[in-house]
């Protein structure tokens, strides 16, 4: 039938009505009476019953209203405490959004950390697979040469003049590759590969100094068999290291060792020289400078002596940087 809205309409109607139709009646029967109330005049004292009708007509709608609905009664007397709940909802929903924004921005920076730490672990994976190659082609011998391997050292003279400099740089590069041949290469393709740009480097160090300067291929990659050889070029100043019959290095023998125990002396001398030597400024050495003969013979020299000594390597020429390290022994008796 009628909802409820429009029955309540109907029943404050007939409220009203009701009462107006009491409050006139009674102003009537005050007003034939000319009855004077709180000692007003007949005429004032229906007005006012006029006034407290309506007064009452209000109050019985507010009453029947309250009585039957919940929503009037939070309206009218829970409207503040609303009100406060609604901004203390309101102000935690913009804490929440704060602390979403927040935690929004926590994960994009987390998202870019695991891209950054994935492509990472994508090329320790790489070089892991590279090196599990490599360690395998070593393993069957077929490793030509390791990375930071020294494959050729050359003098060449510094200078301005570009022209020369960039002819002695590529027959550098010639001789490598004809090294590199000697292992068996018989492709035809270039076997050395430097990059353009450590070309040009290599260049304008050579065109600002003067005089000797070594010029060594370093292996920038373990390169197998039947590979182009990837180099690097390192320039150093062919200094003076050692003067002709200067002191090199110098180690003491007790008495009593047998040969062999002496050979191991020597060759700690040497390895000790050769050390010095690189301190020095000289670089490390490519080919050995001293035959195993004369190593067995000084032993057995300073084993008939049966006697303490001290023996010491000397300069056998001037020593410079590109070396070689070749050194004259000398025996001090104690």
């Amino acid at each position: 039938m009628f909802s409820f809205g429009i029955r309540i309409i109907f029943i404050i109607l007939v409220l009203a009505g009701f009462v107006a139709l009491v409050g006139n009646y009674i102003g009537r029967k005050i007003g034939r009476k000319r009855l004077m109330i709180f000692g007003l005049r007949p005429r004032h004292t229906a007005t006012l019953f006029t006034i407290l009708t309506g007064c009452l007509i209000a109050l019985s709608t507010i009453g029947f209203l309250l009585v039957v609905s919940q929503d009037v009664r939070t309206a009218m007397f829970g409207l503040e405490g609303l009100k406060q709940e609604l901004a203390s909802r309101t102000q935690l929903l913009q804490i929440t959004k704060d602390e979403l924004a927040a935690r929004a921005a926590e994960k994009e920076t987390i998202d870019q950390q695991l891209k950054v730490a994935k492509k990472e672990a994508n090329e320790l994976q790489k070089i892991k697979n590279s090196l599990t190659k490599e360690i395998s082609e070593t393993r069957r011998g077929d490793l030509l040469f390791k990375v930071d391997e020294v494959l050729l050292a050359s003098l060449i003279k510094a200078g301005p003049e570009e022209e020369k400099l960039k002819i002695g740089l590529s027959e550098i590069l010639s001789a490598a590759d004809n090294y590199v041949r000697g292992f068996g290469e018989t492709t035809e393709k270039h076997l050395i590969v430097a990059e353009p740009q450590d070309f040009s480097r290599a260049l304008s160090i050579l065109k600002q100094r003067r005089g000797d300067n070594v010029v060594r291929l370093i292996v920038t990659r373990n390169t197998l068999f039947g590979e182009t050889v990837a180099v690097r070029f390192d320039i150093q100043e062919n200094k003076l290291v050692y003067n002709k019959n200067e002191e090199v290095a110098l180690i003491k023998i007790s008495r009593g060792l047998s040969v062999p125990e002496l050979e191991q002396k020597i060759k700690l001398l040497l390895d000790q020289s050769k050390e010095a030597a690189q301190n020095r400024g000289m670089l490390p050495d490519l080919h050995a400078t001293v035959q195993y003969s004369e190593i067995f013979n000084l032993a057995k020299k300073i084993n008939a002596y049966k006697r303490p000594v001290e023996l010491k390597t000397f300069a056998k020429n001037n020593i410079y940087t590109i070396g070689p390290l070749e050194v004259d022994f000398k025996i001090y008796y104690q």
